[in-house]
């Protein structure tokens, strides 16, 4: 499961994306980046802190209980392993990518046939976007002053 952070847009954009200064392409490379940091670190936040209000089953261990998330709810954290699978990387002056190579990761964002979904990654999308567009914006107003 990967999300892509990448400045894309209109044919017009593009072309004043290419006319900016080199110090401006690279201020919007920083702002790719730091997206990307931030979703990692909403991505995180969200399966370790809940809400959980599913099921609470007892693990192999009898004294350990676990309460797993909802239907809907981002899955809640019990081993730590999808948490810690979430990574960033950029991969290009104005691309970066959040994702997990953990197989279950898609499993638990999109649901299966016997499991309904956790969504993780889609809502912290949702909840940067206004954020990247607004300072990916800035830049733009003060390049074209």
């Amino acid at each position: 499961m990967t999300v892509t952070i990448s400045l894309e847009g209109s044919e017009q954009l593009q072309r004043e994306l290419r006319r900016l200064s080199d110090d401006l392409r690279k201020e919007a490379g920083n702002v790719v980046l730091a997206t990307a940091v931030e979703m990692r670190a909403d991505i995180v936040k969200s399966i370790q802190s809940g809400p959980a209000s599913g099921q609470t089953y007892r693990k192999s261990n009898p004294t350990r209980t676990h309460t797993a998330s909802a239907p809907g709810q981002p899955p809640m954290t019990d081993t730590g392993r999808l948490a810690n699978s979430i990574t960033f990387d950029r991969i290009g002056d104005l691309t970066a990518t959040v994702g997990s190579e953990l197989i279950y990761s898609s499993w638990l964002e999109y649901g299966t046939s016997r499991m309904a979904s956790r969504p993780f990654f889609r809502p912290a999308v949702e909840r940067m976007r206004p954020v990247y567009i607004g300072k990916l914006e800035d830049i733009i107003r003060r390049a074209t002053r």
